[in-house]
Order: structure tokens, then sequence, then C-alpha cells
């Protein structure tokens, strides 16, 4: 005979108390299993967050690179056509 089948030989009280064994195991294991991944993908982003943090820069700082390079655009902008303004009255 197989598992099977001695299994369907033994009493009810028994096989119920096989199956819960046998669920709970089978629960343990997958609960083993995520929690293994879960660390492990946690230690994978911590690590590609400080790779991040090193390669770019802060949101704050990519702004304010941003406005410095906009005032510096206008500012030109107008001191040009303040020079075009005042040759042009010069005449």
């Amino acid at each position: 005979m197989n598992f099977i089948e001695k299994l369907q030989n033994k009493p009810k009280r028994t096989r119920i108390l096989i199956l819960w064994l046998a669920s709970a195991l089978v629960m343990l294991v997958i609960i083993v299993f995520w929690l293994f991944s879960f660390s492990k993908n946690t230690n994978n982003q911590n690590a590609k967050n400080e790779l991040n943090k090193t390669q770019l820069p802060s949101l704050f700082e990519s702004i304010k690179s941003d406005f410095s390079a906009v005032k510096q655009n206008v500012s030109a902008s107008l001191n040009k056509i303040k020079t075009e303004v005042d040759q042009t009255d010069g005449k």
C-alpha cells in the first residue's frame, strides 16, 4: 500500500490531526522563505539607496542648481538687452 491508502485507512481523528500538522508545516516553510527573501530584498534595496545617494544629488540641490542656471541666463539676457538699448539711445 502506498502512503495515501495508509492514510485513508487511519481513523478520522488521526487524519484530521495529520492534515493540520501538514498544513502548519507547509505554512511555516512558506513564511520562513518569505521572510528570508524579504530580508534579502531589503538589504539589496538599502544598498541601492546608498548607491543612489552617492550618485544623485538631492531634490533640493537639483532645484537650487537649476534655479541658479536660470538666474544666470536671465541676468545675461537682461544685460544684453540693456546694452542694446543703451547703444540705440546713443545713436
